[in-house]
């Protein structure tokens, strides 16, 4: 494949059909994007580190193994969200490709990500992009404005990779002379590496998209809870109690007791747990409307303490 849609390295066309060797190229693009997002998701996992303020110790090999999976768990969600982008975009590349077509009154551009069959390119982009917006309206995590945001810079980047591979010039005066010594100039494998790099770190910067994505993976997983009943050893009753209380600026009973040896707290979102030897989780606290203020106590806990944890389940939608 040329330079246009070659991110690992050159075929030559002419050795299978322009079709057969775009589904290649998007084969191989996948694969490339599962290697690189397991990378970044070890470099999302730490900025959510950051982000909590929180970092596990006391990592056994169990709490490794679970770790290894959420981000094994993030590099897949990631991969397939990245590539139904790259296929939705190809819908919107064909059609500004025709508009400057028609503009031009020449073929400036004539080959396209997904082959030239227009009808495989609207089959598969409408498909993957009614994923895309199925998946941003579900998930209480992503933001459609930040997704399409995220597809249109990254629509903007290939376009520009595109023009710059095919020697494609929009300037009536330039000259053959000029387009053939670019020609000379093939993208370099480096070039390749770091255009990839800069494609895939789009949704990861614009948005957020990559830190929801990891909060996706982590409830997956089970690290990460929302709005779950924590049960407790009691001892740790009366600190919990005091510290809820004077972050209230209230003498509300919040910790309930069962027997003489577990108490439990209602409504709390764990933020990291099953990892190391603590346990993090916040409680909100009620919204102050008048106000506009929206607050919540972050404690940490000992693992050991946690005796168990509590979620309903709805299946009346299902």
């Amino acid at each position: 494949m040329d330079g246009t849609f070659c991110l690992i390295g050159i075929r030559e066309i002419s050795e299978m059909s322009y079709t057969d060797d775009a589904i290649q190229y998007s084969k191989d693009m996948f694969k490339l994007i599962s290697t690189v997002g397991s990378f970044a998701g070890f470099i999302v996992v730490f900025f959510y580190c950051l982000d909590i303020n929180f970092f596990p110790v006391g990592i056994t090999t169990g709490g490794a193994l679970l770790f290894i999976w959420a981000v094994i768990s993030f590099s897949l969600i990631y991969t397939v969200f990245i590539f139904l982008i790259y296929i939705a975009n190809s819908v919107y590349f064909y059609l500004i490709a025709k508009i400057i077509n028609k503009l031009y009154k020449e073929q400036k551009i004539t080959k396209f990500p997904l082959g030239n069959d227009r009808l495989l390119i609207f089959t598969f982009g409408s498909i993957a992009q009614f994923f895309i917006v199925i998946i941003s309206c579900s998930s209480k995590a992503l933001s459609i404005l930040s997704v399409f945001s995220s597809q249109i810079f990254m629509l903007i980047l290939y376009f520009i990779k595109y023009c710059y591979d095919n020697n494609i010039v929009f300037n009536a005066k330039e000259n053959k002379e000029t387009v053939q010594s670019k020609e000379d100039n093939k993208p370099s494998y480096r070039y390749n590496i770091l255009y990839i790099m800069v494609y895939i770190s789009i949704p990861l910067i614009i948005g957020q998209v990559g830190g929801s994505f990891i909060k996706i993976a982590f409830t997956l997983s089970g690290i990460r809870q929302n709005n779950v009943v924590i049960y407790f050893d009691k001892s740790y009753q009366n600190i919990l109690e005091a510290r809820i209380n004077k972050f209230n600026n209230s003498e509300k009973e919040n910790i309930e007791c069962l027997g003489k040896d577990i108490c439990y707290i209602e409504n709390v979102n764990i933020l990291f747990t099953y990892i190391g030897s603590k346990v993090l989780f916040e409680i909100p606290i009620e919204s102050d409307k008048k106000n506009g203020i929206s607050k919540a106590l972050k404690l940490e806990l000992p693992a050991s303490a946690i005796k168990g944890i509590e979620r309903e389940i709805d299946y009346s939608n299902k």
